[in-house]
């Protein structure tokens, strides 16, 4: 937000893929996103068939979990967003905001012990893997920011632009000079961010070598915790400025859309309830039979 993975920001995208997944192929892609989390994990190291099966395992609950305590909620959500008022939006933004958070508090949770009992049974080869997993990643997302000839604010413009289109609302110019303008505002913490991630990280690794130690779940769990905390008074502040301009745009588009682009929403609303009343359906289906 946040989904997959043990950072929180692959737990965002997971989260990404799971409302996706409602509205591109329905239930199919849906009732096969376990399978997707679960490859990805299997990525970061040469884990034994026992600890595949156990990664296995562990989608399949979150999927089930997820399906039983969460995907509701969401369903009450865009039920809540379609009664939003174009006049005063404001409000509606930030519950469907705060509603969110919740939601992605709650996936963060689940994965805390799963993650920390797997971890016991890492060897010293298998978190050195972890450890060159993660480099590889940061190596990655650096040569893509190199390549990458668009200033940064042009790129969360796209993202804004991209954004609002897969909820069935098409910016108008003026709507996207406007989001231009207000961009101006954003804070970049970038390298902050990446920085502080990269701290959590290492030191994550170094605890996991200690993963036999006493007193590990506890201090796993902790530092688990910690990751929702990174960063000094300063850094959370232009964090939560930034999220603010963001819910501030939000508002702006839904006050200054017209009758098209209001179509266009619930039309797209409407695409993801009937997608989330066949998912539940056939899981309420499967599990009286």
């Amino acid at each position: 937000m946040m989904v997959e993975k043990i950072l929180k920001i692959s737990l965002s995208s997971l989260m990404i893929l799971l409302l996706s997944s409602c509205s591109i192929a329905g239930s199919w892609v849906y009732e096969r996103l376990d399978s997707y989390l679960a490859d990805y994990f299997k990525e970061f190291a040469d884990f034994s068939k026992e600890q595949n099966q156990e990664i296995e395992l562990i989608s399949e609950e979150f999927l089930n979990w997820f399906s039983e305590n969460e995907l509701l909620k969401i369903k009450l959500l865009i039920e809540d967003l379609k009664k939003i008022d174009l006049k005063n939006p404001e409000e509606r933004v930030a519950s469907a905001y705060r509603q969110g958070e919740e939601i992605f508090r709650k996936v963060n949770n689940f994965f805390e012990r799963p993650i920390i009992n797997f971890s016991k049974g890492l060897n010293e080869d298998q978190i050195n893997q972890i450890d060159n997993h993660f480099k590889e990643l940061r190596k990655e997302r650096e040569e893509e920011r190199k390549k990458e000839k668009k200033e940064y604010k042009d790129r969360l413009l796209e993202n804004y632009i991209s954004g609002f289109d897969r909820i069935g609302i098409d910016l108008t110019d003026d709507q996207v000079e406007a989001i231009k303008l207000k961009l101006e505002n954003h804070i970049e913490v970038r390298k902050e961010w990446s920085e502080l991630q990269q701290n959590w990280i290492n030191e994550f690794v170094q605890l996991l070598k200690r993963n036999n130690s006493y007193g590990y779940e506890s201090k796993m769990s902790a530092y688990l915790d910690s990751l929702e905390e990174l960063g000094n008074e300063e850094f959370r502040d232009k964090i939560e400025k930034n999220e603010m301009l963001s819910m501030e745009i939000i508002s702006f588009v839904f006050l200054t859309s017209n009758e098209r682009q209001v179509k266009g929403f619930n039309r797209s609303l409407d695409i993801y309830l009937k997608s989330i009343n066949r998912i539940l359906l056939k899981r309420k289906l499967n599990n009286s039979a």
